[in-house]
């Protein structure tokens, strides 16, 4: 008659065991494999890793079809050929980094983070400043301790490059060294400023840049207002109209740009006094 209530138990205690150990048994990591992500770089045969130094050869000289002949192919040899690619590129005043570059771009991808991180090291300028641009443009969260000691960079665009994908990363901490750097070549890095934080835009990293220019000089309400541009939310357009009703012409102008880029409008970076009232008036009656 306690035959069956014995073997009822009996599973239970086995089903209880069986769950504790499989509670214990560490979860396996997801291969890199599986998350497209790559580990090492594919192998090119000898005679492939011939023709990438062949055709890098044809950057050297004069000819604009060489050059995109060569470039054609070694995009066609795939992602192998990146390491040859980025052994040649140079410090060197005269050098074929331009045309290496613009095959890298071709060439390395997202999956290609890790890969990219192990070239940052390399002593060479040049290729340190290439790849850390990439990496600031990938937005990716493992690349965050790659690029916080990169920040201190003694090269001042490495730096910068860094920094500003940190500030991506939704990381503070960035955010004046990003803004004195843009204030002095907001021309250069404006589109890459545009394609970088955008993925960033939020009430919180938006409210960074907002509490920074509070009290600040016109020049810097106007370089935190340009980082706004792709930072803030519509729900922030009480705090813009401050600006828009500034009495600094350029304040005014730069909120006006802030404004039409949130709204999905295109930038109108030289607004005469005139223009910029007219549009505050504007957008003031919107937001």
């Amino acid at each position: 008659m306690i035959i069956g209530p014995l073997r009822a138990l009996s599973c239970a205690f086995v089903l209880l065991v069986a769950g504790v150990v499989g509670a214990q048994t560490p979860a396996t990591p997801t291969p890199a494999a599986a998350t497209g992500k790559r580990n090492e770089w594919p192998t090119l045969k000898d005679t492939d890793k011939e023709r990438v130094l062949s055709l890098t050869g044809q950057f050297r000289k004069a000819d604009p079809q060489l050059h995109q002949d060569a470039k054609t192919q070694l995009v066609a040899l795939g992602e192998g050929a990146a390491p040859l690619l980025m052994q040649q590129v140079s410090d060197r005043a005269e050098n074929s980094n331009p045309h290496l570059f613009a095959v890298l771009d071709e060439l390395l991808k997202p999956q290609h983070a890790a890969l990219i991180a192990r070239e940052v090291k390399k002593p060479r300028i040049e290729l340190r400043r290439y790849l850390v641009r990439r990496l600031c443009r990938m937005g990716d969260a493992d690349m965050a301790g790659v690029l916080e000691p990169l920040q201190k960079d003694k090269d001042e665009q490495t730096a910068f490059f860094a920094q500003l994908g940190l500030l991506a990363l939704k990381r503070r901490e960035p955010l004046p060294a990003v803004m004195l750097y843009t204030k002095a070549h907001w021309a250069e890095v404006g589109p890459l400023i545009a394609e970088v934080l955008a993925p960033a835009r939020s009430n919180e990293v938006a409210s960074w840049v907002f509490e920074s220019i509070t009290k600040a000089s016109a020049t810097d309400q106007m370089t935190g207002l340009r980082l706004l541009r792709y930072l803030m939310v519509k729900e922030q357009g009480v705090i813009l109209r401050t600006y828009l009703e500034a009495s600094e012409h350029s304040v005014k102008r730069e909120a006006i740009n802030t404004a039409r880029v949130l709204h999905g409008e295109a930038p109108i970076e030289n607004l005469s006094v005139f223009q910029a009232i007219d549009h505050a008036k504007q957008w003031l009656s919107k937001i």
